[in-house]
């Protein structure tokens, strides 16, 4: 049964006020005619997302709290993904993994969900926040949770996607809502013309350097400005994907001709664009003219230690990885071919590509890059998570330096406590690739 309205209630009848996206988007989900920040409602959900990390704790609670017999509310609301821990390695327990996945596909198959299994062995479909919107799922307007703190990627769409917490998704498998207090928004105006070959992995970068990884905790970053329109639809979702690291519950873009011209290239499905008021209030508006910004680097150990690479002190690596749901998208691949091409990895230097879908891996193989890769001596890995989880081949050993396309950094995320995770775009890393150390600098 679906529970509408505010958990609390002013105490006196406010008139409408102008709303922002978020609210909009919030007020219609949970059935008012308008909410404020700090007011909790319940929304209702349109798509929920669970991984094989996670599927299988959240159905063990689902049962427990509605039985063993209880049914998803909505199966076709449902989308479950093995794309997590499907390329463990002796730093897992293999068993519990292998247990994990197996129960998400039991309970896939029992309730009649939509599931991406595993293509063959250790290979995903995708990436869940790349699949999802790839295979038609997301649309502007909607309401989506997952059990992942990514699934904030798909603000890029115009929907309002956050995160959630095991019990929290075992009730919306349930009942279809959830208790959300409605956030306030920090606005980003990104304004100039973007120099060549600076990417949105930059941008973002360059934005956490600002805020920190507490500065947006809590509340939505809406990305606005007329950068947004230099940069493709791929570019889009690393900037909502990263908001995360900021401490955001999700990245929010006004959809527009790209984002309109995308969902109509993967679903038929009508949807219902949904835009802030004119004259809606905002936390606070954050300015930045990238005209002159460059290349952006993350140090160990965490996201938001971003210096300019011109500040970098020289830094030699042995592994780069380009991949994940943050940068193994097509036009993260097609960054690296563009540098790769007709180069060669310099010696002792590992490069690591994955490929976010296997559909990205079939279009990269049509262009050529895969072939560029290979020529270069790169490695390339079967689709799924993989380093960017500490999970698989490209993990960091002892004291070992590595540059990541990837979205964290902290110790141990990807790989030995003790080794050092340099972030960057998937030029930077490919570059560094070449030299044997961080770097922005073809010959």
């Amino acid at each position: 049964m679906r529970r509408q309205g505010k958990i609390t209630v002013p105490q006196s009848v406010t008139p409408p006020r102008p709303m922002t996206l978020v609210e909009k988007l919030l007020a219609k989900a949970s059935g008012n005619s308008y909410v404020r920040p700090g007011e909790v409602v319940f929304a209702q959900v349109d798509l929920a997302l669970s991984h094989d990390a996670v599927a299988a704790p959240v159905a063990k609670t689902f049962y427990e709290n509605y039985g063993e017999g209880a049914k998803l509310w909505d199966a076709q609301k449902v989308v479950l993904v093995a794309d997590h821990f499907i390329q463990v390695n002796d730093i897992r327990d293999d068993r519990r993994a292998d247990l994990m996945y197996e129960q998400m596909i039991q309970f896939a198959q029992d309730q009649g969900c939509h599931l991406f299994d595993m293509v063959s062995p250790g290979e995903a479909a995708g990436i869940c926040h790349v699949l999802l919107p790839e295979k038609g799922f997301v649309r502007p307007g909607m309401i989506i949770a997952g059990t992942d703190s990514h699934t904030c990627t798909h603000g890029a769409l115009g929907a309002f996607a956050t995160g959630v917490g095991t019990t929290d998704m075992a009730n919306i498998y349930a009942t279809g809502d959830m208790w959300m207090r409605v956030p306030s928004t920090l606005v980003f105006e990104l304004s100039g013309n973007l120099p060549p070959h600076i990417s949105a992995k930059d941008i973002i970068l360059f934005i956490l350097g600002q805020l920190g990884c507490a500065g947006a905790t809590g509340k939505v970053m809406e990305f606005r400005g007329s950068i947004l329109a230099q940069l493709p639809f791929d570019e889009r979702l690393t900037l909502a994907n990263m908001a995360v690291e900021c401490g955001a519950i999700c990245g929010l873009i006004v959809p527009d001709e790209i984002t309109r011209n995308y969902v109509n290239s993967r679903s038929q499905q009508e949807f219902t664009e949904i835009i802030a008021d004119a004259d809606a209030e905002y936390e606070k508006v954050y300015q930045f003219d990238l005209s002159h910004l460059e290349p952006q680097v993350a140090r160990p150990p965490k996201p938001d230690q971003v210096v300019p690479i011109s500040q970098l002190e020289d830094t030699p690596i042995t592994k780069a990885f380009i991949g994940s749901c943050t940068g193994g998208k097509l036009y993260d691949l097609a960054q690296a071919a563009e540098v790769l091409q007709g180069r060669q990895l310099a010696d002792g230097v590992n490069l690591y590509i994955v490929p976010a879908s296997i559909e990205i891996r079939e279009q990269a193989q049509a262009l050529g890059y895969l072939d560029i890769f290979a020529q270069a001596g790169a490695q390339i890995l079967k689709s799924g998570c993989g380093a960017c989880i500490n999970s698989g081949i490209g993990v960091l050993d002892k004291e070992e330096a590595g540059i990541y396309a990837t979205n964290r950094n902290f110790k141990g995320r990807s790989g030995d406590p003790t080794g050092k995770n340099y972030l960057a775009s998937p030029r930077t890393v490919a570059i560094s690739a070449v030299k044997g150390k961080i770097s922005h600098l073809l010959d």
